[in-house]
């Protein structure tokens, strides 16, 4: 492009007719970001990406987060129980008798 400079180059195929039709677009494109910026149509996709990409990201964070949240509940857990048995708590009720059983 003489006004800008700006010099395309591509050989995405081994045909010229569509190496040129690509390199017009590419040049479109690099003109129409210089000239609009922020408002150009390749600027406005690219944070439309980027918003996706990190409302991806911060909703993976939130599920690994809830599972790890959950993991250490249950080890907690565990932990608890583990000490009750090894003090020789019981958890039937402490009397030694079982449910529907009566001392005679």
């Amino acid at each position: 492009h003489l006004p800008t400079g700006t010099v395309i180059k591509c050989q995405a195929t081994r045909s010229r007719s569509q190496n040129r039709s690509l390199a017009r677009k590419l040049l479109a494109e690099k003109l129409e970001d210089a000239q609009k910026g922020d408002k150009s149509r390749s600027a406005i996709k690219a944070e439309v990406k980027r918003k996706k990409k990190a409302s991806k990201k911060k909703k993976a964070n939130r599920k690994y987060r809830a599972l790890d949240d959950a993991k250490e509940e249950e080890e907690e857990e565990e932990e608890v129980d583990s000490e009750g048995v090894e003090n020789g708590d019981r958890t039937d009720g402490g009397g030694g008798l079982g449910e529907g059983k009566s001392a005679c």
